[in-house]
């Protein structure tokens, strides 16, 4: 017993000296890490409760930009120009339009008048089976965060800003189609209720073809296949366990192989993947660096913090932890009884 006490003297004065202090990591108290539940639930502390308003908040932001998308889309093509041909795009001028298979591409090269013998059509299913696979793996990890409340509010304000700034501009740029074998459904009028029909007709196939073959036209600036691209392929980036972090370098290079898709299909313009490609990138990883900045509490310094949504920042992160661990909490959910109380035992299985 004397020796178990001087050794237990003698870690508690290593732990605690400045020279070795380094080496240990301290963790946010108020969001212990799930290591040992079972401990955590027999020492019966007081943990702060995560708040679920702010994700029902941005919850509500993904709603109304993804029906303002679906509005202006539905106000948008009756505007669209339909007498002109494409507008001049560098990809276009190097990459001919070809017909299901990619390498009737190559074999276009040799052939005379090209640009209009061939057109690959089947591109896009390319691109949507690739961005659902990328969504699909985004959404797993979202609700299957140990911090998911947290993980899913920042998430969803990201894709609210894109969405809603697409909404935008969508609505201000209004340009031909990039192809003139798209197909677009007659025009009519601009009326409420002609607006309000497309709209819930449209609303639940979320842009993909797959679901619903595309009739409106006009929604090019900018690519909303983009925006959810490379918005997944980020969560997913920043959220996955350690161990299934090589995936990642594997889905970085499918997502461009979606752009490259898009491109060929000819549903977008360069133009609509590079702003597309810039707005959900710069807008997840500054969220990421203003939250970061909030918690290291320098965000009143940091230019960052001049954006006019910045102020939403300390809403969103006051109850989320500094630092933690990416664990997928894919368990069964069992009761244990300790002391009078039972307690629910989380099994952790990924991590």
């Amino acid at each position: 017993m004397k020796k178990d006490a001087e050794n237990e003297t003698l870690l508690h004065a290593y732990e605690h000296d400045e020279q070795s202090s380094k080496y240990f990591i301290k963790p946010d108290s108020r969001f212990p890490i799930d290591d040992d539940l079972e401990a955590a639930a027999k020492s019966d502390g007081k943990q702060k409760a995560v708040s679920k308003w702010p994700t029902i908040v941005a919850t509500v932001m993904v709603g109304f930009g993804w029906l303002s998308n679906e509005v202006a889309l539905a106000w948008v093509h009756e505007r669209v120009p339909d007498d002109y041909h494409p507008l001049p795009d560098l990809f276009f001028s190097h990459f001919p339009e070809v017909n299901h298979f990619f390498f009737l591409f190559f074999l276009a090269q040799y052939l005379p008048n090209r640009s209009n013998l061939f057109q690959i059509r089947g591109a896009i299913r390319i691109a949507e089976y690739i961005m659902i696979i990328l969504l699909v793996s985004a959404l797993l990890v979202m609700f299957t965060h140990q911090h998911r409340w947290i993980v899913i509010r920042r998430t969803f304000f990201c894709i609210a800003m894109a969405y809603s700034f697409r909404a935008l501009c969508v609505t201000i740029f209004q340009v031909p189609v990039p192809s003139v074998n798209t197909y677009c459904a007659p025009k009519s009028n601009s009326s409420f209720e002609l607006v309000a029909g497309r709209v819930v007709k449209m609303f639940w196939s979320a842009g993909i073809e797959q679901l619903r073959p595309r009739e409106l036209c006009g929604d090019l600036i900018v690519s909303g296949h983009t925006l959810t691209i490379f918005t997944s392929f980020l969560v997913f980036k920043t959220y996955a366990p350690q161990r299934v972090q090589p995936l990642s370098h594997i889905y970085h290079i499918l997502a461009f192989t979606a752009l490259f898709s898009i491109l060929l299909a000819r549903k977008h313009y360069m133009i609509d993947i590079v702003l597309g490609y810039t707005v959900s990138t710069r807008i997840f990883m500054e969220y990421h660096a203003l939250a970061a900045s909030y918690h290291n509490g320098t965000f009143e310094t940091n230019p960052l913090s001049w954006s006019w949504w910045s102020f939403l920042i300390p809403y969103f992160e006051s109850d989320a932890p500094s630092n933690f661990h990416n664990h997928l909490l894919l368990y069964n959910r069992s009761t244990t009884r300790v002391g009078a109380k039972n307690v629910s035992i989380k099994k952790r299985s990924f991590e």
